[in-house]
């Protein structure tokens, strides 16, 4: 049970608030910081009682809603440079009555000329308010492009109803990714379709008025402002500049009521931390920001304070740019009204090393970081770092090839393996790849994923690879079963120069006389093909499947030309059981609905590879006769 559900059962509610706010300014006057404390529920309100020893000081009582007036004093707390935590006076404007369903909020506005000058800043986001002395809230939103700095104050006696067991339970673990993502696993797996599918739909979410945290990070601007859309949507404003790694800033690594509240979304050598300010501290429990970051219930995201190198003034949005310090707790609770977490817990991250090879670079780079576990906010959060990694030394070349490997380790399960290799389409490919496997595994109906660890080495090459199918001659058209086909393709590469390159392919030995295509594809149209041949193969029903389903596509290179052509076969298939050439006797046995579930016919064809120094993209075919063996 939260220390709300328990304090409430010890003493009146009111009691309980004023000990908070207590706790909080009595922290922030002394300058100590948030310690770590042992304590909850009960025993908290117990320790603070024991140290109130010799001259017992006045608790700052809390204010409710309905007792403030607009001729009443107003200040918050918050940093704008370094970690000092400052006094900024505010103007009563009115109190906004069901603001949303149930939910009041205090409209106030800046009185102070760095406030005004600034409008509503990005990252303000649970800076305390105390009206008459009596801490009322924390500024929770505003609007940009707003003459005057505007903003809404989320009342604290909601703000502390966060992480209660009844709230953890009705908003349940991760529940936004689902409805976010919405993929269906009845269809085989499309790493292309999930990627676009979930971009587009983290894009739609809106944030109305509410403020977004400022995200910042030792990445380019161009980087973090390419997926600008989809972060948006999961409440993070990409503010660019390049920031320091996370822990890299030395600071007295502790929470205060106004200090900053930094998620720790990538830390170590690459840095992504979104920022916020701390309301309260009380004990090893901290709450902030007055509002969700995602809404999502329970979670355990890394929070560290953090520093403030300037406040970005501008008429259309305002920011804090800031870099975290240490991670020092974890946030567990993401609701409505605010955030909660505990200072002290560490908390679960994915270990990830990036190696960069760039053409002109004479050094290998290697990044070892660690990513925030959450099944939205990892994959994002992956590919945002992939492409500050591989676009680190400066963007790409105009002509250009990724060679890319990596592992994604699976608890349990063992590694996926990824290897492949692109041209033309800067990181993209790369990005797509490990984004929609990590998303797929994260985000699965069938039971949690454990990923130990996630690998990948880029290699960038100043050359253009790209190249597509023009014409197929073969050296004969009328064949017979076993017959080895000689099959020439022409290809146009970069510039429109020819090449030509020869493969063979053998005639299935048992084939039957009649009319057959012979299909000459490039991988994205081979990979089509095989789907619609074989989509048993990449479909989930467990995490084993899930795998193993990701793994074949995986098997598709880009730089292989494929020959393919469909064969007649009598066989079926259950789920991923392949059962091909089957007697007629048994296949009417097997599909009989009341032994076994539902069947599939079984599709065959025979195929050849060829492994070239190209990226092949199109398809030809060519119409054989295969006649009777003699």
């Amino acid at each position: 049970m939260g220390f709300c559900i328990k304090m409430k059962a010890f003493l009146p509610v009111f009691t309980i608030l004023c000990l908070i706010a207590w706790a909080g300014a009595a922290q922030y006057a002394s300058g100590r910081g948030a310690a770590a404390s042992p304590y909850q529920g009960e025993e908290l309100i117990n320790a603070v009682q024991q140290e109130n020893t010799g001259e017992t000081p006045v608790p700052l009582s809390v204010i409710p809603v309905d007792e403030v007036r607009m001729d009443m004093e107003a200040y918050c707390l918050t940093v704008f440079s370094g970690t000092k935590v400052e006094k900024f006076p505010l103007k009563i404007v009115s109190v906004v009555k069901n603001h949303r369903p149930g939910q009041d909020m205090i409209l106030v506005v800046g009185d102070d000329e760095r406030f005004n000058h600034a409008s509503a800043i990005h990252g303000c986001s649970g800076s305390p308010v105390y009206i008459d002395g009596r801490l009322a809230g924390a500024l929770a939103a505003g609007w940009d492009g707003s003459v005057d700095a505007l903003y809404l104050v989320r009342p604290i006696k909601d703000m502390l109803d966060v992480g209660t067991v009844e709230s953890v339970a009705q908003m349940g673990r991760g529940a936004s990714a689902g409805s976010v993502l919405n993929y269906d696993f009845n269809q085989p797996l499309d790493l292309a379709a999930y990627y676009q599918q979930s971009m587009e739909r983290l894009a739609q979410r809106g944030r109305a008025a509410e403020m977004m945290l400022p995200l910042s990070g030792s990445i380019s601007a161009d980087v973090s402002t390419q997926f600008g859309p989809a972060l948006r949507g999961m409440g993070l404003m990409p503010v660019g500049g390049a920031s320091m790694p996370a822990g890299a800033v030395e600071l007295n690594e502790t929470f205060e009521p106004g200090g900053v509240l930094s998620l720790v979304l990538c830390g170590g050598d690459i840095s992504l931390a979104a920022t916020g300010t701390v309301t309260a501290v009380t004990g090893s429990q901290i709450f902030g920001f007055g509002h969700s970051f995602n809404g999502e219930g329970a979670v355990n995201l890394p929070i560290a304070a953090g520093l403030v190198h300037t406040v970005v003034a501008s008429r259309d949005s305002s920011f804090k740019f800031a870099s975290p310090g240490q991670v020092i707790g974890t946030l567990l609770h993401d609701q409505t009204c605010a955030v909660r977490g505990v200072i002290g817990q560490q908390p679960q991250t994915i270990p990830l090393k990036i190696g960069v090879d760039y053409y002109n670079d004479p050094q290998d780079r290697v990044y070892n970081c660690f990513l925030a576990q959450d099944r939205t906010l990892t994959p994002m959060i992956l590919q945002v770092a992939l492409t500050g990694a591989g676009e680190m030394q400066g963007t790409l070349p105009f002509e250009h090839t990724v060679r890319y490997s990596g592992n994604i380790s699976l608890n349990g399960l063992g590694p996926i393996h990824i290897d492949n290799v692109s041209s033309g389409q800067n990181l993209s490919d790369v990005v797509m790849d490990t984004y929609s496997a990590v998303g797929l595994l994260m985000n699965n109906p069938f039971e949690e994923a454990k990923i130990d660890s996630i690998e990948v080495k880029m290699t960038v090459e100043p050359r253009n690879m790209a190249a597509s199918i023009w014409s197929v001659n073969v050296s004969n058209t009328r064949v017979r079963p076993g017959q080895t086909i000689h099959a020439t393709v022409a290809m146009k590469s970069y510039r429109s120069l020819e090449e030509t390159v020869s493969m063979d392919f053998d005639v299935p030995q048992n084939l039957s006389p009649g009319k057959y295509v012979l299909q000459i594809l490039g991988a994205q149209q081979y990979q089509a093909f095989v789907s619609k041949m074989a989509p048993q193969r990449f479909r989930a029903f467990d995490m084993s499947t899930l795998k193993s389903g990701l793994s074949d596509l995986f098997q598709y290179r880009r730089d292989r030309l494929y020959a393919v052509m469909a064969v007649p076969s009598t066989g079926i298939v259950l789920r991923q059981h392949e059962l091909s050439n089957l007697p007629g006797t048994k296949m009417l046995l097997m599909q009989d609905a009341k032994r076994l579930e539902p069947l599939e016919p079984y599709r065959g064809w025979a195929e050849s590879r060829l492994s070239i120094d190209r990226i092949v993209q199109g398809a030809a075919q060519v119409e054989l006769t295969v006649e009777q063996q003699s």
